[in-house]
Order: C-alpha cells, then sequence, then structure tokens
C-alpha cells in the first residue's frame, strides 16, 4: 500500500492505524515536540490559498486523513483504509491507549465552548486521561506568552487542539518551538464522530465529482514521473 499520497501538491501520510499507532510510540520518547495534525478536506482546501498551512501540513510528524474523499481522489481502493477513515478509528485509538498509559493532556481551543466540549467528551469517554490545563485562545487578545507558560508549567504528555485551521498552522509555525510537550495533536472537529460539512469540504467534493481534483492529482503524478526520468 502506497505510504505517500500526493493530494494538489500536498504530501500526506498514509498510514494504517497500526502502522500509525507505532509511529506514535516512538513519539512518546522523543525530546522534541512531534506534531500530529487531522487532515480534511477543508484543510486541503484552504492550503491551497495558503502557503503557511500547506507548508505546515508537509511539516507534521504524522497527517491523518480523516476524509474518505481523500483517499478516493488519490485512487485508494483500499478497504481497510476507507473503513479506518470513515470509523474514525485513529483518534479513538490514540485516545485509548493515552487514558490506559494514563498520560496528561493539556487542552487547547479557539473558544471556551470548544475546550468545554472537548473536555466533556474527554470525561466522559476517557476519563483516565488527566486535564492537566485548559485554554481558549479567544481569552489572549494576541497575547500568547501567557498560555504558553501555563501548558510548559503544566508539561503535559500531549496537546490536544481543536483550534481550526489556519489558526492552528499559524500558532504551530509560530511557538512549536516554545512548547514543552511530547506531541502535538490537532484532532479537528471530528474527533468524536460528529462530522458536520462544510462549505468548503463541500465544495472539494464538488470539484472531485467534476474530475477537476483528480485531473490535478494525475498532472503531479505525470511531473513526479517526468521528474525521476530525467
Amino acid at each position: 500500500m502506497v505510504k505517500k499520497l500526493d493530494i494538489l501538491g500536498i504530501s500526506l501520510d498514509n498510514y494504517t492505524v497500526r502502522e500509525a499507532m507505532l509511529r506514535i510510540e516512538v513519539c512518546w520518547n522523543n525530546t522534541i515536540m512531534s506534531t500530529v495534525e487531522t487532515i480534511s478536506m477543508d484543510t486541503l482546501v484552504k492550503a491551497q490559498s495558503d502557503e503557511l498551512v500547506k507548508n505546515c501540513i508537509e511539516n507534521l510528524d504524522l497527517a491523518i486523513i480523516c476524509d474518505k474523499e481523500i483517499l478516493k481522489a488519490a485512487g485508494i481502493v483500499s478497504s481497510q483504509r476507507m473503513k479506518e477513515t470513515v470509523e474514525n478509528e485513529f483518534p479513538k485509538e490514540f485516545l485509548r491507549r493515552a487514558a490506559r498509559n494514563k498520560r496528561t493532556a493539556y487542552l487547547l481551543g479557539e473558544s471556551g465552548e470548544q475546550v468545554g466540549l472537548l473536555q466533556g467528551f474527554l470525561n466522559e469517554s476517557y476519563d483516565r486521561i488527566k486535564i492537566a490545563g485548559v485554554y481558549a485562545l479567544s481569552e489572549c487578545d494576541g497575547d500568547y506568552d501567557t498560555v504558553i507558560n501555563e501548558i510548559n508549567i503544566a508539561t503535559p504528555d500531549v496537546i490536544l487542539s481543536v483550534l481550526p485551521t489556519p489558526a492552528q498552522e499559524y500558532f504551530l509555525k509560530e511557538h512549536k518551538e516554545k512548547l514543552n510537550a511530547k506531541i502535538w495533536y490537532g484532532l479537528g472537529t471530528n474527533y468524536a464522530g460528529r462530522q458536520g460539512k462544510s462549505e468548503m469540504a463541500g465544495f472539494a467534493k464538488r470539484l472531485i465529482q467534476k474530475g477537476i481534483l483528480h485531473t490535478h492529482l494525475l498532472r503531479y503524478k505525470k511531473n513526479d514521473s517526468e521528474d525521476r526520468n530525467e
């Protein structure tokens, strides 16, 4: 199975849940914070007009595809990968293991409502994960020194982020090196399996249905093949 996909010039990981979790086990032992992010159609569409978002995605230690339409666009026919993606299996397994190993987590979101929903979800479904702290960036007024200090004082195993794109990517670009945690995991909006269809995701799906995304994909594959043959 192909482990790297190229969608609209963006390189994405294509690991099974088991393979991805093996990589996560290595991340827990790293001295530098590893970055993991859920990649949806929304993310890909926004990355087309924002070079910083695109670069951030490509520099992730692990990109988790959460939208079956991305797999379809890349021509992935593996029933296992499709099932894992549709059923949201990676975040479930990640949180299950984090709970089993009593990991500590710091929750970060854009609003108090976002953070509150995440905290309630974890308390209900993964209550052995210890919440080391919570913060809504809307309370910072653009000065993030306070939240960075609070995260570092808490020294969590993992920062669980529900920041939207591109706010998450901008925050990581500016502050990644300052954060004291083992893993940053951008959960996205579908961590509880309640995925809604945004306007951008719907737009991207229409591109696929019209063959436009497939055309881009084939163009990148053709260019890549020509480069290797030179």
